[in-house]
């Protein structure tokens, strides 16, 4: 005896949807099993479902397969080779009883008539199959030979492809401070619509064993702005070594389609800005510097996403896009370095102006000339790469030795003007000889 199983039957479902692709199914549906039955099939199930990954409890399963043999035009046309059809003019409305022979994978059809036996290639007239065959199904379904039970219930988890998330985040920034807003971008391509279900987010890179492919994956770059603190739909807690967002709210979440979120929000970040010099490309880069402290209006996980920013335009009050970066995983009380851009009004130029050994010391000076053009005093930082082992010997500004081989320079330029930054450092270039005894 046979039992079906549709998503009209589920009393419970939530979803859970990971960064890397993927998400867990977790559904209870009633089944009301008598005893008699031998094979249930529990329909509406994800098209992209791992099924080495699925858990049921409720049952005693003897064997189970996943049947993906869906409808269409030629699967269907060919389960009727040499068999009975009819083609039915489609003015008249005549039907002819005839016999298929072969199906093309372009869907052209060779019938035969049963009366004449005269044979029809390629057919205008539209061909009328009986019922629906054996051996097709019109949804995925796991299709379960089972033992006796006598199960109410039927709990089924599993793993699927096709589920993605990830935060956008919106940032509006003013003279002192930022307000920010994240948005959980979350898709389902995973070939099941899911109603009033319970979705939880896990921020974090969990670990997948799995082959390379080109299902690359890029989410859709929306522009939502922070409103007046708005209540995020999420409440957000540590789990394991990652962190869970939940929604505060049962969501439908249907197949194709993609859905926004608010998850967190902070208002009034204090931030800093200033330039950063590249060498390589000899711009000027901004950059915008914020923590993710609490006393600074966030001091919450940020998960891994693009932050897009937009300043007001005194002159109409409309907000314009200034630049984006991405920012990884970060924790709270962890600082965060945007570059959105390079700056227009700021120029340098950089030189070795003297290389030279005294006493088994190389020594080398450096200038770094760098012109404001601003109306205001910018704050410019640069790096300067020293290999191997040396001493600073004078520099017309202070430094910082943020490692071994790096040193970083802060200066205000101000408006309107320019600075030259002059150093000199020695290396010690003198050969140790080690005598084996």
């Amino acid at each position: 005896m046979k039992k079906i199983s549709t998503a009209a039957d589920t009393k419970e479902i939530s979803l859970t949807i990971y960064n890397g692709g993927f998400g867990a199914v977790k559904e209870t549906r009633t089944v009301n099993l008598t005893g008699a039955e031998t094979e249930l099939v529990f329909a509406d199930v994800a098209q992209k479902i791992e099924t080495d990954s699925l858990l049921v409890e409720g049952l005693n399963v003897l064997e189970f397969n996943y049947d993906y043999d869906l409808v269409d035009r030629h699967k269907l046309l060919k389960k009727y080779i040499d068999k009975e059809v009819y083609l039915k003019d489609r003015e008249s409305g005549e039907r002819k009883s005839c016999r298929l022979l072969s199906v093309e994978a372009s869907g052209r059809c060779v019938l035969e008539d049963n009366s004449t036996k005269e044979i029809y290639i390629d057919s205008q007239a539209e061909i009328i199959l009986p019922s629906l065959p054996s051996g097709l199904i019109t949804k995925p379904a796991l299709i379960w030979k089972i033992g006796k039970s006598t199960s109410e219930d039927v709990k089924v988890s599993y793993l699927s492809k096709g589920f993605k998330w990830c935060v956008n985040y919106v940032a509006e920034i003013a003279e002192n401070a930022l307000n920010i807003a994240g948005w959980a971008e979350i898709e389902n391509k995973s070939g099941a619509t899911f109603e009033n279900t319970k979705i939880k987010l896990i921020a974090g890179d969990v670990n997948r064993i799995e082959e390379e492919n080109d299902d690359k994956y890029v989410l859709r770059k929306s522009i939502y702005i922070c409103e007046e603190s708005p209540a995020p739909k999420a409440e957000e807690k540590a789990f394991f070594d990652y962190h869970m967002y939940t929604l505060t709210n049962p969501s439908t979440l249907k197949n194709n389609q993609t859905k926004q979120i608010n998850i967190l929000n902070g208002l009034n970040v204090p931030y800093k800005k200033y330039y950063k010099l590249d060498r390589n490309s000899k711009k000027a880069n901004v950059i915008i510097e914020f923590s993710n402290k609490q006393e600074c209006g966030l001091g919450r996980p940020l998960p891994k996403g693009i932050i897009k920013l937009y300043k007001a335009d005194e002159a109409d009050n409309s907000l314009e896009f200034i630049g984006e970066d991405r920012i990884e995983h970060t924790p709270k009380d962890e600082d965060i370095k945007l570059n959105i851009g390079n700056a227009f009004d700021i120029a340098f130029n950089f030189k070795e102006v003297e290389r030279k050994k005294i006493d088994g010391f190389e020594h080398f000076k450096y200038q770094y000339i760098i012109k404001n053009h601003k109306e205001e005093t910018a704050e410019v930082h640069f790096e300067h790469y020293i290999w191997g082992i040396w001493e600073m010997v004078k520099a017309t500004h202070d430094y910082s030795k943020k490692s071994a081989s790096v040193v970083e320079f802060t200066v205000d330029v101000p408006a309107d003007s320019e600075i030259m930054v002059e150093f000199e450092y020695r290396v010690d270039r003198r050969k140790e000889f080690v005598v084996k005894s």
